[in-house]
């Protein structure tokens, strides 16, 4: 029999570095007994049947079907004892008890899994929104309506995100001694994510030997989410943060304000961790034992990010001129592989010509 961890996240508390380290050490993991999946059911599922997980398991239908890949890869796999699935858009979905439905009408029916655990990391809430809105109000357009989203908007429609007194007592469905719950503070006082998580799963970490330093950083700066926000802001609907991150793939564009500025204000944070507040007590004491869920740091958010418009042009300057080199570089090419074509052209022309005067030379003939 095996053991299932579904890692639900939160988003924003470490994940994409986590399932770096999964990524990078799978096969040593592997043999160590830890089958691990990224978001997606990558590394432990058939190509075709990725698509199965991450945002499309935030619906009942391919979230059964991904747990039943699971299932059929522990099978092929039996010298597996533990099978890891980090995916944190199950644990942010919207419509969660549906997901905790389908999740609990899987414990009841698989004959693979003999234990299942519920891991769910939150991250003090004033803190975790100022990633989040970066992250999916900037980076990754999710609104409907043309331009971007103020923070106070993205907020609204989002405040469920934020209940983790209320996401707990729906993943309690699943009995208390079934869910795990761990705080961001933690994962900094241990160094990160991917030590913390390691050690709370059991997973060797000379497993994956460096993973640290190998673990990508995938958030932008103010002025970059900001540019990339202006790009999704042309389009009705949500924008994947794919589309303009082709052009920072192309053209080096350097982050141009402080890291530490912000989107979200001082008095706005203080708004959402005061609203937050009696519900994060009652969570400490009903999931850990304490009076507090997170410490008692300061809020943040006195730097607010206002020269987006200056940065957008300076931006928009240094993509305008590296289209033009590129443009420059493919004109070269175009026109050297013209006048090289020619010459394959006339070859065989000179060659004739080359001929003819022999010919012509031989039997003494004139031009």
């Amino acid at each position: 029999m095996t053991k299932l961890i579904l890692h639900v996240g939160l988003g924003k508390t470490g994940t994409t570095a986590f399932q770096d380290a999964l990524r990078d050490g799978y096969e040593a993991l592997l043999e160590a007994g830890f089958l691990c999946a990224g978001p997606r059911l990558k590394f432990a599922v058939p190509e075709e049947e990725e698509l199965e997980a991450q945002y499309l398991a935030r619906e009942p239908g391919p979230l059964a079907n991904a747990l039943r890949s699971l299932e059929a890869a522990a099978l092929a796999a039996p010298e597996v004892s533990t099978v890891v699935w980090s995916n944190e858009a199950i644990g942010m979905a919207p419509n969660l008890p549906d997901l905790i439905d389908v999740i609990d009408q899987f414990i009841q029916n698989t004959t693979v899994f003999d234990a299942v655990e519920i891991a769910i990391c939150f991250r003090r809430q004033d803190e975790w929104v100022e990633s989040a809105y970066r992250q999916w109000g900037l980076k990754h357009k999710t609104s409907l309506e043309r331009g971007i989203e103020t923070p106070e908007s993205w907020l609204e429609r989002n405040w469920f995100a934020l209940d983790y007194l209320g996401q707990y007592r729906a993943w309690s469905k699943l009995g208390g001694d079934r869910i795990r719950v761990m705080t961001y503070d933690a994962m900094r006082e241990a160094g990160g994510s991917v030590p913390y998580l390691f050690a709370q799963f059991g997973l060797p970490m000379d497993a994956v030997p460096e993973v640290e330093a190998r673990v990508k950083n995938v958030s932008l700066g103010p002025a970059q989410s900001y540019l990339n926000a202006l790009h999704n802001g042309t389009e009705e609907g949500p924008v994947r943060p794919i589309e303009f991150g082709k052009v920072f793939e192309a053209i080096d564009l350097p982050e141009l304000d402080d890291k530490h500025s912000s989107f979200v204000s001082t008095a706005l944070r203080q708004k959402v961790l005061d609203r937050c507040a009696a519900d994060n007590a009652k969570l400490a004491q009903l999931a850990l034992g304490r009076d507090a869920l997170f410490g008692d740091f300061p809020v943040g958010g006195d730097v607010l990010y206002d020269s987006g418009t200056q940065d957008a042009l300076f931006y928009l300057s240094r993509i305008v001129g590296a289209q033009q080199n590129m443009i420059d570089d493919l004109s070269r090419e175009l026109n050297e592989e013209h006048a090289r074509r020619l010459r394959d052209l006339e070859r065989p022309f000179y060659q004739l010509r080359k001929l003819r005067r022999r010919l012509r030379a031989k039997f003494g003939l004139d031009d």
